[in-house]
């Protein structure tokens, strides 16, 4: 009897402890357990033993910390979207925009990381790692106290598993499956929490390219099918990052809120403790860019972007800003520039002739636009991709404005007549007219600048502004003929396979027709067979002075193809807070430009109840105690990064 009892409570204990212990075995799916039999050249299972001994292990290389030790936790930061995103999952048809920075991108982690100042390797997921004597293979410890926001622990099998997802056809994602596929060799895994990644072929640097990896959730994707897209079209996938999405906070055309994770893994590990301080961050849907900046002023949301100059400069006769409420910053940065511009759809029948782009070229202003909407605040961008340091070719400059550059150009494509609203047209009667779309952001109010400038030249831009998640959904379908778009810049490297590698720019149906590639990153059509072998060999070198030679040479080419007018670039961000948002000494990091992704802010409740009260009485702002009291307006220029 006693023996049978002390069993059951043992037996008991077990269970409890199980329980409160989320097993690594969570699950393991029966098709990818499959996918890795039949890829076993690519999926590799081994044992501890089998590690090389001779292995130099990096741990933490103790670099600065760059988070504020006295920043405080709680609140909820209130700011805005102007549209729903079309789809929250992570990849697949319409995910890549805008807002996947802040529910992903700027909200999930890699084995490895570099430091945002000084650029040096700092652990992330991994708490060591080796490099092999022939540079093919990095090992990998993992940090056994890595979660998931769904409070499941991160394991050497959700590494397996996002080779899998990433290689599979069901994601419709083909930048993923050829990335997942070609640019690396396999992965092993040695036991629940060490892991080595290997390449096809010796890179300049490997812990960069292997160590940016990050774990796949397999658990969350117990249902992952054919029909992904739609199953998981509104779901959030949990990430190592502090914030996650609930299904009843993605509430479309209202709001999306992020929840921070109570006990999350990262408030106790050098680099991200301290960080991603408040408990929250809603997001309220608002489209118009001017009721966001009033809402602002009125104390509900707690910062502003201001890009542009209407809101930087007007900023300074509002009374909060007057009585030191709000103040303004601007913060240099060192990044890669977003190649802001107008997209040309080579595609298109007008489009496609090489003559008509240089022309557009020469008839598209932006630097009146710059000069007078953006007053001088604003720099030219000189091509595609600018600010990545050794591998840009700097010998490459923007085409100027010239009525008569453009109107040769035209000539040469046949525009040769003009018609009586002074327009170009071909002798069959052809107009030059080319229609503009733009999404229905601030950036629309420079539209007439263009289209005046470009009537010079005798070209007409037809004006077509859409809401932003219907122009997204649009250029991605391939159905524009030009838009103003940016995509985000990230690396060390230019990455041009997604963007102008003829894989992306058209396909053939089962009738053998030649039509665009819909849901890529080339909306230009580019596709140039020597550029496409020249992304090939870029991607393939293992020589650095080779990859920068190549990456000179696609430049070029993307430049003499013309089908990007590049527009302009930005140094810094700027943005105005209320007192009650606080900041490091030094505000932000070197590669930051968005502070809401590197997290080192912090809510001040009191402040912040104490300014409430003071806005809810406005004769205050003319009594004499006020005119003692107050502090003065402040514009703080934080330029410790400053390249240009």
């Amino acid at each position: 009897m006693k023996k049978f009892f002390l069993t059951s409570v043992v037996y008991f204990l077990f269970i409890v402890v199980r329980a409160a212990t989320p097993s690594l075995e969570i699950y393991q799916d029966p098709q990818a357990q499959a996918y890795y039999q039949k890829k076993s050249g690519f999926f590799r299972l081994s044992s501890p033993d089998k590690i090389p001994e001779n292995l130099k292990w990096v741990t933490d290389p103790q670099q600065p910390i760059f988070a504020d030790p006295q920043a405080k936790r709680g609140g909820v930061l209130n700011y805005f979207i102007n549209s729903t995103p079309p789809v929250l999952r992570r990849v697949g048809p319409n995910s890549n925009n805008s807002f996947r920075g802040i529910a992903y991108d700027g909200n999930d982690f890699s084995l490895v990381t570099l430091h945002p100042n000084s650029l040096k390797p700092i652990p992330c997921l991994a708490q060591s790692w080796a490099i092999s004597e022939d540079g093919l293979t990095v090992y990998f410890k993992l940090n056994p106290r890595a979660k998931f926001t769904d409070g499941q622990p991160v394991s050497a099998d959700d590494y397996l598993y996002t080779f899998y997802f990433y290689q599979s056809p069901w994601i419709n994602a083909p930048w993923y499956n050829d990335f997942y596929t070609k640019e690396f060799a396999g992965i092993t895994k040695y036991d629940d929490h060490t892991i080595a990644i290997h390449l096809p072929a010796k890179k300049p640097d490997p812990l960069n390219i292997l160590g940016s990896i990050s774990p796949t959730p397999r658990q969350f994707y117990k249902n992952f099918g054919p029909d992904y897209c739609k199953v998981y079209g509104e779901r959030f996938q949990p990430t190592t990052g502090a914030y996650t999405i609930p299904d009843e906070d993605f509430v479309r055309g209202q709001r999306v809120t992020l929840r921070r994770i109570p006990q999350w893994w990262g408030d106790n590990e050098r680099y991200t403790a301290h960080r991603y301080n408040v408990d929250a961050i809603e997001f309220k849907v608002i489209r118009e860019m001017d009721k966001a900046h009033q809402i602002f002023l009125q104390g509900e949301c707690d910062l502003f972007f201001m890009g542009t100059p209407k809101f930087w400069y007007g900023a300074n006769s509002t009374e909060p800003y007057q009585a030191g409420f709000i103040q303004k910053a601007r913060f240099f940065n060192d990044v890669p520039r977003p190649p802001f511009g107008l997209y040309i759809n080579s595609l298109k029948p007008l489009l496609s002739d090489l003559n008509v782009r240089i022309g557009l070229q020469h008839a598209t202003d932006f630097q009146r636009v710059i000069d007078t909407f953006y007053r001088g605040d604003f720099e030219r961008l000189n091509q595609f991709s600018q600010g990545y340091g050794e591998f840009t070719n700097s010998s490459i400059k923007a085409r100027k404005f010239s009525p008569a550059l453009a109107k040769a150009a035209f000539a040469r494509a046949g525009f040769t007549e003009v018609g009586s609203d002074g327009i170009l047209r071909k002798p069959d009667g052809t107009r030059l007219s080319i229609r503009l779309t733009m999404d229905d952001s601030e950036r629309r109010k420079f539209l007439p600048t263009l289209i005046e400038s470009a009537k010079l030249c005798g070209l007409e831009y037809r004006p077509e502004v859409l809401e932003h998640t219907t122009m997204y959904r649009k250029v991605m379908e391939k159905n524009h003929e030009l838009c103003f778009w940016a995509w985000g810049a990230t690396g060390l490297q230019p990455e041009l396979w997604q963007s102008h590698h003829g894989d992306n720019a058209v396909e053939k149906t089962v009738d053998g027709l030649i039509v665009p590639k819909r849901q890529t990153n080339n909306i230009t059509g580019t596709n140039i067979p020597e550029l496409s072998e020249v992304i090939d060999r870029f991607r393939a070198s293992t020589d650095k002075s080779e990859m920068i030679q190549l990456s000179f040479k696609a430049q070029q080419l993307i430049h003499d193809d013309a089908s990007f007018i590049p527009a302009f670039c930005v140094p810094s961000y700027r943005l105005a807070y209320w007192n009650w948002l606080k900041w490091p000494a030094h505000f932000d990091v070197r590669t930051s430009d968005d502070p809401l992704s590197t997290g080192l802010f912090w809510l001040e409740p009191t402040e912040k109840s104490r300014i409430q009260t003071l806005l809810k009485r406005p004769q205050w702002f003319q009594s004499q105690l006020f005119q003692r009291i107050r502090i003065p307006p402040t514009t703080h220029i934080y330029d410790q990064w400053r390249t240009e």
